[in-house]
């Protein structure tokens, strides 16, 4: 008994000692954040953004800091007297990616045409709130390694959001200028 117990241990330390040996990288990535609350209908959403350098867990690719980047949208939207909010980011590191992951979560706010939901949706321009790059604690650029083919792939999107190119638009339309912007229904 004690032998199996020596070796639970043993394991658990283990355990808890792998996320300290995992690899960190540095990559731009695309992320946008909702902010709600269980008081009120209303629902905000950022644009989606490109981050230039955020830190990414190898193993899992999760997103290091991610509470420091909900913190960011809340501290901005207590700030506009909107206390009291739930606030989640959502990351991808591939343009597609991340508009699939806005689009669903859009959606489950606005609803459909036939089940429409009783949210308020409201966007917040990138104008007014940008997120910014968090480096996690005793973090440097020599402890991982830069993500070089992601940071091409960020430029070309960059220079395509500048020529008015990037599918910026929810449904998934070009956002061309000679086109007529699509506004969906607010409820």
């Amino acid at each position: 008994m004690k032998l199996k117990f020596v070796a639970l241990i043993i394991a658990l330390l283990t355990l808890h000692a792998i996320p300290a040996l995992s690899k960190t990288r540095c990559t731009p990535v695309y992320i946008f954040g909702v902010s709600a609350s269980f008081n009120d209908s209303i629902v905000y959403f950022t644009d989606i953004q490109i981050i230039d350098s955020a830190w990414i867990e190898e193993r899992g690719n999760m997103l290091l800091g991610r509470l420091e980047y909900s913190y960011q949208l809340r501290s901005f939207v207590n700030a506009r007297g909107e206390a009291n909010r739930t606030c989640l980011v959502a990351f991808a590191f591939k343009e597609k990616d991340i508009m699939k992951k806005y689009q669903h979560m859009k959606k489950q706010f606005t609803g459909s045409k036939k089940r429409p939901t009783k949210y308020d949706v409201r966007e917040i321009d990138e104008d007014e709130f940008k997120f910014h790059s968090v480096t996690p604690d005793g973090m440097t650029i020599d402890d991982s390694t830069i993500d070089e083919k992601a940071s091409r792939r960020i430029e070309k999107s960059k220079a395509k959001k500048e020529k008015g190119m990037l599918k910026n638009n929810p449904s998934g339309a070009d956002s061309n200028p000679d086109s007529t912007p699509v506004i969906p229904p607010r409820h």
